[in-house]
């Protein structure tokens, strides 16, 4: 369970650029979720529920900020884009899941979804 709740933090950190926002996530998860019912999968997209309603003001990080340290560059980049983009190219590219799973959960129609996951793509190329 422990990997679960690592990745779940990290995606929801994506989604959300909060810290606070991604632990509020993942706990909502948790405490929805069935342990002896559901599986660790049903936790994660719990949590990626969670964190996509959570609707909050955009800043664009500061790249160089000792919280965000923990991540891969590469995942810092990400945080840099608008969150449309950033959404759709997290729960498509990164979590892996199907165009109309995060269209549902975004929102949108599905070629929306691929549509601003390819713009992520994109804008992280020139970065």
């Amino acid at each position: 369970m422990a990997d679960v709740v690592a990745r779940s933090f990290r995606t929801a950190y994506l989604l959300t650029n909060s810290a606070e926002e991604a632990e509020s996530a993942v706990l909502s998860g948790i405490e929805s979720w069935n342990p002896d019912g559901e599986s660790d999968e049903t936790l994660f997209h719990k949590v990626m529920c969670a964190a996509v309603r959570r609707r909050h003001q955009w800043e664009p990080p500061v790249r160089t900020t000792g919280a965000r340290l923990w991540l891969p560059e590469e995942l810092r980049a990400v945080l840099t884009l608008a969150p449309p983009i950033r959404r759709c190219f997290v729960l498509r590219n990164l979590a892996g899941m199907p165009a109309q799973v995060c269209a549902r959960l975004l929102d949108l129609l599905p070629n929306q979804v691929d549509e601003y996951a390819g713009a992520a793509h994109r804008c992280l190329a020139t970065l």
